[in-house]
């Protein structure tokens, strides 16, 4: 009897603390453009020998021709000063390099995330200089020439507010957007439109929707809705998949 008293309480604490424990859901979102949408052409003035052989185009808006598939359309959840519980699958990656390079006379990829921990590799594949500016609110700015073949390495010590961009001073159609993030609660649609956050801790979260085109109104399965200021949308992530299908009509992005 003495040894089951003894083992009881433990029972009881490992119950508690399988009660307690923090579940995780995942959220997959697929995003498509209803309406035509033809990219304006950039004619390049700087080694255009090189740069004029690649086809270059303007890539605020970047769609699949066929399936209207929409790429680079970022989904974050809104954590600014808020504590947010981490899945410990995440710590795998928190010393990783996130990479952005200069190719082909313009940056891929063109809208990338990073967390405070990891490190930010610039590097430069073109035969010829680039110069990679970028301005901060919370961290330094920087402004480094990379020569050809050549790549510098930044890390950040604090998470922005939303995307920073980054140019090319010498390429001047050259940018590209960066999110730096202190959890890793992210995702940037693909070339097929598809965008994967995983592990989130379930409840009810705000998602922040962003896009260069000024994303504001989107159907959401089938409903139309329109996002609060700042593209924000809320949803229950629950355990398991969370799936939705994003359609933003062409009509009302802002496009210049």
């Amino acid at each position: 009897m003495l040894i089951r008293l003894a083992v009881m309480p433990l029972l009881v604490l490992g119950l508690v603390g399988s009660a307690n424990a923090q579940a995780w859901g995942d959220l997959e979102i697929d995003v498509f453009l209803k309406g035509e949408h033809k990219p304006a052409k950039i004619n390049p003035d700087k080694d255009q020998a090189y740069c004029g052989k690649h086809a270059l185009v303007q890539e605020q808006l970047t769609v699949d021709p066929k399936t209207k598939a929409i790429a680079n359309l970022v989904i974050y959840l809104q954590s600014a000063g808020q504590k947010v519980e981490v899945h410990p699958d995440y710590a795998k990656t928190a010393k990783d390099k996130v990479i952005i390079d200069n190719k082909n006379c313009r940056f891929e990829p063109h809208v990338q995330s990073i967390r405070t921990g990891q490190t930010l590799v610039i590097g430069n594949a073109d035969p010829f200089g680039h110069n990679t500016k970028a301005e901060f609110f919370e961290n330094l700015s920087f402004n480094d020439l990379i020569p050809a073949g050549g790549k510098v390495e930044k890390t950040f010590a604090k998470a922005e507010g939303g995307a920073s961009k980054l140019d090319c001073s010498i390429h001047g159609w050259m940018s590209a957007y960066l999110f730096v993030r202190d959890d890793p609660y992210i995702g940037i649609s693909d070339a097929k439109g598809h965008v994967s956050i995983k592990n989130l801790p379930v409840g009810e979260r705000t998602f922040v929707a962003w896009n260069y085109a000024n994303l504001s109104k989107v159907t959401i399965d089938g409903k139309a809705e329109t996002l609060a200021r700042g593209g924000k949308w809320k949803t229950t992530i629950k355990p398991g998949a969370n799936k939705y299908k994003f359609e933003v009509d062409v009509k009302d992005l802002k496009l210049n």
